[in-house]
């Protein structure tokens, strides 16, 4: 479970990623992201140095509340592993993440989930630098 501090359930935040439609998809994942702006340090996570992240599955995935709940699940289990293993510093200039589903995730095993969500953050990093 993410701690508390790293959930994101602000309205604001969403609609502000939403709006500037800054994505990053793959077949399984589409991955919304806010980036720091340097006059905007309102959203920052202070305690740590991650993000803070939001696992949305709709009812297009599936109708039964069981199976999305399964799927958000793998993917917040994913999201932790990943937490260990990339350093905040990868992280420190996004304020927001979102991780929407999409219908092909429903057929994933956990291990795709996982190399997926890397390859989303790895992705997001060089958009950064370059």
């Amino acid at each position: 479970m993410l701690p508390k501090a790293e959930r994101l359930k602000e309205r604001y935040i969403f609609n502000i990623a939403f709006k500037k439609k800054q994505k990053i998809s793959s077949p399984l994942i589409t991955l919304y992201y806010f980036l720091q702006r340097k006059d905007i340090n309102r959203f920052k996570n202070g305690k740590s140095g991650f993000p803070k992240a939001a696992f949305i599955v709709s009812t297009k995935i599936d109708k039964r509340a069981t199976e999305r709940n399964l799927i958000k699940r793998r993917m917040k289990a994913a999201y932790t592993l990943l937490r260990k293993e990339i350093s905040a510093e990868k992280t420190s200039h996004i304020n927001a993440l979102i991780w929407i589903a999409n219908p092909s995730i429903k057929n994933a095993v956990f291990q795709g989930i996982k190399s997926t969500m890397n390859a989303l953050i790895t992705k997001l990093d060089k958009l950064r630098t370059s």
